[in-house]
Protein backbone atom coordinates (compact mmCIF):
# COMPACT_ATOMS: atom_id res chain seq x y z
CA UNK A 1 0.00 0.00 0.00
CA UNK A 2 3.05 2.37 1.13
CA UNK A 3 4.43 2.39 -2.42
CA UNK A 4 1.51 3.25 -4.63
CA UNK A 5 0.62 6.58 -1.73
CA UNK A 6 3.89 8.13 -3.15
CA UNK A 7 2.45 9.33 -6.20
CA UNK A 8 -0.61 10.51 -4.91
CA UNK A 9 1.55 12.35 -2.28
CA UNK A 10 3.46 13.92 -4.97
CA UNK A 11 0.50 15.24 -7.14
CA UNK A 12 -1.21 16.83 -3.79
CA UNK A 13 2.36 18.70 -3.45
CA UNK A 14 2.66 19.58 -6.94
CA UNK A 15 -0.05 20.95 -8.26
CA UNK A 16 -0.28 21.45 -12.18
CA UNK A 17 2.70 24.31 -13.62
CA UNK A 18 2.89 25.17 -16.97
CA UNK A 19 6.59 24.58 -18.51
CA UNK A 20 5.85 28.50 -20.06
CA UNK A 21 6.08 30.28 -16.77
CA UNK A 22 10.13 30.90 -16.97
CA UNK A 23 9.48 32.81 -13.78
CA UNK A 24 7.97 30.02 -11.48
CA UNK A 25 9.03 29.78 -8.01
CA UNK A 26 7.92 26.91 -5.71
CA UNK A 27 8.66 27.52 -1.90
CA UNK A 28 9.18 23.98 -0.02
CA UNK A 29 9.14 24.31 3.55
CA UNK A 30 10.47 21.79 5.91
CA UNK A 31 9.28 21.64 9.45
CA UNK A 32 11.06 19.13 11.75
CA UNK A 33 10.43 17.38 14.85
CA UNK A 34 9.80 20.52 17.95
CA UNK A 35 10.36 18.67 21.21
CA UNK A 36 8.42 20.72 23.22
CA UNK A 37 5.38 22.53 22.36
CA UNK A 38 6.83 25.94 22.15
CA UNK A 39 8.49 25.27 19.82
CA UNK A 40 6.03 23.22 17.71
CA UNK A 41 4.63 26.80 17.68
CA UNK A 42 6.97 28.97 17.19
CA UNK A 43 7.84 26.14 13.58
CA UNK A 44 4.18 26.27 12.92
CA UNK A 45 3.84 30.27 13.25
CA UNK A 46 6.75 30.18 10.60
CA UNK A 47 5.68 28.09 8.69
CA UNK A 48 2.24 29.42 8.00
CA UNK A 49 4.20 33.11 7.68
CA UNK A 50 5.67 31.50 4.62
CA UNK A 51 3.07 30.46 3.12
CA UNK A 52 1.30 33.52 3.47
CA UNK A 53 4.69 35.23 1.45
CA UNK A 54 4.20 32.78 -1.11
CA UNK A 55 0.73 33.54 -1.54
CA UNK A 56 1.44 37.42 -1.44
CA UNK A 57 4.32 36.58 -4.11
CA UNK A 58 2.51 34.97 -6.40
CA UNK A 59 4.92 31.45 -5.68
CA UNK A 60 3.75 27.80 -5.23
CA UNK A 61 3.87 26.27 -1.52
CA UNK A 62 4.24 23.07 -0.62
CA UNK A 63 4.85 21.74 2.98
CA UNK A 64 6.37 18.60 4.50
CA UNK A 65 6.23 18.01 8.02
CA UNK A 66 4.79 14.52 9.48
CA UNK A 67 4.82 11.27 8.05
CA UNK A 68 1.77 10.84 5.39
CA UNK A 69 0.28 7.61 4.22
CA UNK A 70 3.08 5.95 5.37
CA UNK A 71 5.57 8.38 3.70
CA UNK A 72 8.49 9.58 6.10
CA UNK A 73 9.06 12.98 6.11
CA UNK A 74 13.16 12.35 4.41
CA UNK A 75 11.19 10.12 1.10
CA UNK A 76 9.31 13.28 0.75
CA UNK A 77 11.57 15.67 0.74
CA UNK A 78 13.96 13.72 -1.60
CA UNK A 79 10.91 12.97 -3.91
CA UNK A 80 9.64 16.53 -3.85
CA UNK A 81 13.05 17.62 -4.93
CA UNK A 82 13.68 15.24 -7.64
CA UNK A 83 9.89 15.85 -9.09
CA UNK A 84 10.55 19.83 -8.90
CA UNK A 85 9.88 21.14 -12.12
CA UNK A 86 9.16 24.86 -11.40
CA UNK A 87 12.99 27.08 -12.77
CA UNK A 88 13.25 28.60 -9.22
CA UNK A 89 13.21 26.46 -6.28
CA UNK A 90 13.79 27.62 -2.11
CA UNK A 91 13.84 24.71 0.13
CA UNK A 92 13.10 26.49 3.39
CA UNK A 93 14.37 24.55 6.58
CA UNK A 94 12.92 25.30 10.17
CA UNK A 95 13.25 23.16 13.16
CA UNK A 96 16.72 22.16 15.13
CA UNK A 97 19.86 20.94 13.97
CA UNK A 98 22.14 18.66 15.61
CA UNK A 99 25.43 17.65 15.38
CA UNK A 100 27.04 14.54 17.25
CA UNK A 101 30.95 15.79 16.37
CA UNK A 102 30.88 13.55 12.99
CA UNK A 103 27.86 14.75 11.35
CA UNK A 104 25.29 17.20 11.13
CA UNK A 105 21.56 16.61 10.59
CA UNK A 106 18.45 18.04 10.10
CA UNK A 107 15.90 16.44 13.05
CA UNK A 108 12.55 15.52 11.08
CA UNK A 109 9.52 13.25 12.65
CA UNK A 110 11.00 10.07 11.65
CA UNK A 111 14.82 9.56 10.50
CA UNK A 112 16.93 12.98 10.02
CA UNK A 113 18.84 14.13 6.85
CA UNK A 114 22.31 15.39 6.91
CA UNK A 115 23.83 18.16 5.44
CA UNK A 116 25.55 15.95 2.76
CA UNK A 117 22.35 14.18 1.75
CA UNK A 118 20.47 17.23 1.10
CA UNK A 119 23.82 17.87 -0.78
CA UNK A 120 22.99 14.87 -3.20
CA UNK A 121 19.16 15.60 -3.36
CA UNK A 122 19.99 18.74 -4.70
CA UNK A 123 22.13 17.84 -7.09
CA UNK A 124 19.03 16.57 -9.53
CA UNK A 125 17.83 19.67 -9.85
CA UNK A 126 19.04 21.84 -12.86
CA UNK A 127 16.95 25.63 -12.13
CA UNK A 128 18.02 28.41 -9.54
CA UNK A 129 18.19 27.09 -5.93
CA UNK A 130 18.08 28.87 -2.84
CA UNK A 131 18.34 26.90 0.49
CA UNK A 132 17.46 28.77 3.56
CA UNK A 133 17.84 26.46 7.14
CA UNK A 134 16.83 28.59 9.54
CA UNK A 135 17.81 25.13 11.85
CA UNK A 136 20.26 25.23 14.66
CA UNK A 137 23.72 23.49 13.61
CA UNK A 138 23.36 24.73 9.90
CA UNK A 139 26.40 26.43 9.10
CA UNK A 140 27.71 23.71 7.66
CA UNK A 141 25.46 23.20 4.91
CA UNK A 142 27.18 25.98 3.38
CA UNK A 143 30.19 23.96 2.80
CA UNK A 144 27.90 21.37 1.30
CA UNK A 145 25.68 22.76 -0.72
CA UNK A 146 27.37 25.61 -1.93
CA UNK A 147 27.84 26.00 -6.03
CA UNK A 148 27.49 28.09 -8.88
CA UNK A 149 24.23 29.94 -9.06
CA UNK A 150 23.20 28.96 -5.76
CA UNK A 151 22.24 31.58 -2.32
CA UNK A 152 22.87 29.27 0.76
CA UNK A 153 22.17 31.03 3.76
CA UNK A 154 22.03 29.49 7.25
CA UNK A 155 21.19 31.05 10.88
CA UNK A 156 24.38 30.00 12.61
CA UNK A 157 28.35 30.22 11.28
CA UNK A 158 29.30 26.54 12.07
CA UNK A 159 27.69 23.26 13.12
CA UNK A 160 29.16 24.12 16.54
CA UNK A 161 26.22 26.55 17.29
CA UNK A 162 23.48 24.01 18.44
CA UNK A 163 21.14 25.94 20.46
CA UNK A 164 17.44 27.04 19.51
CA UNK A 165 17.53 29.90 17.02
CA UNK A 166 15.60 33.20 16.42
CA UNK A 167 16.70 33.71 12.79
CA UNK A 168 14.08 32.00 11.04
CA UNK A 169 10.99 34.44 12.53
CA UNK A 170 12.83 37.03 11.55
CA UNK A 171 13.63 36.19 8.20
CA UNK A 172 10.34 35.09 6.85
CA UNK A 173 8.39 38.50 8.21
CA UNK A 174 11.57 39.80 6.95
CA UNK A 175 11.12 38.50 2.86
CA UNK A 176 7.51 38.71 2.87
CA UNK A 177 8.30 42.76 1.95
CA UNK A 178 7.90 44.49 5.63
CA UNK A 179 9.69 48.06 4.75
CA UNK A 180 11.89 47.68 7.49
CA UNK A 181 13.68 45.43 5.51
CA UNK A 182 14.19 47.31 2.27
CA UNK A 183 17.40 48.62 2.58
CA UNK A 184 18.13 49.82 -0.91
CA UNK A 185 13.87 51.51 -0.88
CA UNK A 186 13.42 49.82 -4.38
CA UNK A 187 10.07 48.64 -2.64
CA UNK A 188 10.57 45.28 -2.26
CA UNK A 189 12.62 42.62 -0.14
CA UNK A 190 15.49 40.23 -1.80
CA UNK A 191 17.19 37.10 0.03
CA UNK A 192 19.81 39.55 0.49
CA UNK A 193 18.07 42.21 2.87
CA UNK A 194 16.09 39.58 4.66
CA UNK A 195 19.33 38.35 6.07
CA UNK A 196 20.48 41.49 6.48
CA UNK A 197 17.37 42.05 8.64
CA UNK A 198 17.18 38.83 10.52
CA UNK A 199 20.86 39.09 11.57
CA UNK A 200 20.14 42.75 13.09
CA UNK A 201 17.20 41.97 14.83
CA UNK A 202 19.03 38.49 15.96
CA UNK A 203 21.79 40.72 17.51
CA UNK A 204 19.49 43.21 18.93
CA UNK A 205 17.69 40.06 20.85
CA UNK A 206 21.01 39.19 22.34
CA UNK A 207 22.20 42.61 23.30
CA UNK A 208 18.51 43.86 24.45
CA UNK A 209 18.28 40.96 26.80
CA UNK A 210 22.07 40.91 27.69
CA UNK A 211 23.14 37.62 26.50
CA UNK A 212 25.98 36.14 24.60
CA UNK A 213 24.49 35.55 20.90
CA UNK A 214 24.94 31.78 20.46
CA UNK A 215 23.36 32.18 16.54
CA UNK A 216 25.84 34.11 13.81
CA UNK A 217 23.83 33.64 10.32
CA UNK A 218 25.94 33.46 7.18
CA UNK A 219 24.92 33.71 3.49
CA UNK A 220 26.78 32.71 0.22
CA UNK A 221 26.19 32.95 -3.30
CA UNK A 222 29.43 32.58 -4.67
CA UNK A 223 29.91 29.35 -4.81
CA UNK A 224 33.26 29.27 -2.42
CA UNK A 225 31.95 27.88 0.41
CA UNK A 226 32.77 30.15 2.94
CA UNK A 227 29.64 32.75 3.14
CA UNK A 228 30.08 36.01 4.72
CA UNK A 229 28.67 37.52 7.59
CA UNK A 230 26.15 40.15 7.61
CA UNK A 231 28.47 42.65 9.90
CA UNK A 232 30.84 42.58 6.41
CA UNK A 233 28.12 44.59 4.33
CA UNK A 234 27.66 48.31 4.24
CA UNK A 235 23.86 48.98 3.05
CA UNK A 236 23.77 45.77 0.45
CA UNK A 237 27.35 46.17 -0.86
CA UNK A 238 30.24 43.54 0.72
CA UNK A 239 33.06 45.85 2.73
CA UNK A 240 34.66 42.76 3.53
CA UNK A 241 35.48 39.12 1.60
CA UNK A 242 35.99 35.75 3.83
CA UNK A 243 39.03 34.97 1.72
CA UNK A 244 41.37 36.86 -0.04
CA UNK A 245 41.13 35.20 -2.98
CA UNK A 246 37.22 35.21 -2.76
CA UNK A 247 34.61 37.30 -4.21
CA UNK A 248 31.84 39.35 -2.34
CA UNK A 249 28.87 37.84 -1.57
CA UNK A 250 25.18 38.88 -1.85
CA UNK A 251 25.01 40.20 -5.39
CA UNK A 252 22.75 36.95 -6.38
CA UNK A 253 20.70 37.11 -3.51
CA UNK A 254 19.76 40.64 -3.50
CA UNK A 255 18.23 39.76 -7.24
CA UNK A 256 16.28 36.93 -5.67
CA UNK A 257 12.57 38.66 -4.55
CA UNK A 258 9.69 36.90 -3.50
CA UNK A 259 7.03 39.44 -3.29
CA UNK A 260 8.06 42.28 -6.52
CA UNK A 261 7.60 45.67 -6.56
CA UNK A 262 4.85 47.21 -9.37
CA UNK A 263 7.43 48.15 -11.68
CA UNK A 264 9.78 45.08 -10.83
CA UNK A 265 6.09 42.73 -12.35
CA UNK A 266 6.20 45.09 -16.08
CA UNK A 267 9.75 43.34 -16.79
CA UNK A 268 9.35 39.69 -18.41
CA UNK A 269 11.50 37.14 -17.60
CA UNK A 270 14.10 36.92 -19.81
CA UNK A 271 13.89 41.21 -19.31
CA UNK A 272 14.89 40.45 -15.37
CA UNK A 273 17.50 37.81 -16.41
CA UNK A 274 19.46 39.65 -18.87
CA UNK A 275 18.95 43.04 -16.31
CA UNK A 276 20.51 40.91 -13.76
CA UNK A 277 23.44 39.94 -15.54
CA UNK A 278 24.31 43.13 -16.76
CA UNK A 279 23.77 44.53 -12.99
CA UNK A 280 26.24 42.29 -11.73
CA UNK A 281 28.65 42.34 -14.84
CA UNK A 282 28.69 46.28 -13.95
CA UNK A 283 29.43 45.69 -10.11
CA UNK A 284 32.31 43.32 -11.33
CA UNK A 285 33.53 45.69 -13.71
CA UNK A 286 33.99 48.54 -11.13
CA UNK A 287 35.74 45.92 -8.74
CA UNK A 288 38.36 45.83 -11.48
CA UNK A 289 38.90 49.29 -12.42
CA UNK A 290 42.04 49.68 -10.57
CA UNK A 291 43.63 47.04 -12.69
CA UNK A 292 42.11 48.40 -16.10
CA UNK A 293 43.22 50.71 -18.78
CA UNK A 294 41.17 54.04 -18.27
CA UNK A 295 39.74 54.23 -21.66
CA UNK A 296 39.09 50.39 -21.69
CA UNK A 297 37.24 50.44 -18.71
CA UNK A 298 34.64 53.33 -19.42
CA UNK A 299 34.35 52.04 -23.07
CA UNK A 300 32.85 48.49 -21.54
CA UNK A 301 31.28 49.97 -18.76
CA UNK A 302 29.22 52.39 -21.87
CA UNK A 303 28.11 49.52 -23.51
CA UNK A 304 26.95 47.58 -20.07
CA UNK A 305 25.07 50.78 -18.70
CA UNK A 306 23.68 51.28 -22.59
CA UNK A 307 22.31 48.01 -22.86
CA UNK A 308 20.54 48.31 -19.42
CA UNK A 309 19.12 51.95 -20.49
CA UNK A 310 17.59 50.41 -23.16
CA UNK A 311 15.96 47.49 -21.02
CA UNK A 312 14.04 50.13 -17.95
CA UNK A 313 13.18 52.38 -21.15
CA UNK A 314 11.24 49.62 -23.38
CA UNK A 315 9.46 49.00 -19.93
CA UNK A 316 8.32 52.66 -18.88
CA UNK A 317 8.58 54.18 -22.25
CA UNK A 318 10.18 56.99 -21.73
Amino acid sequence: MKRFFLPVLLASLFCSFTSADEDALRILVVVGTAGTDEYDEVFSKNANLWEAAAGKGGAVYSRIDKEKGGVQPVDQVKAAIREAKEPNLWIVLIGHGSFDSRSVKFNLHGPDFTDGELAEWVETYEGNLSVINTASASGSFIRKLSAKDRVIITATKNEAEIFYTRFGTYFVEAVSGIPEADVDNDQQVSLLEAFLYASEQVAKFYEENGRLATEHSLLDDTGDKLGSRAEWFDGTTATQTPGKEAGPDGELAAQRVLVRSEFEKLLSPALRTRRDELERAVKTLRRKKDSMEETAYYAELETLLIELAEIYQNVTGS
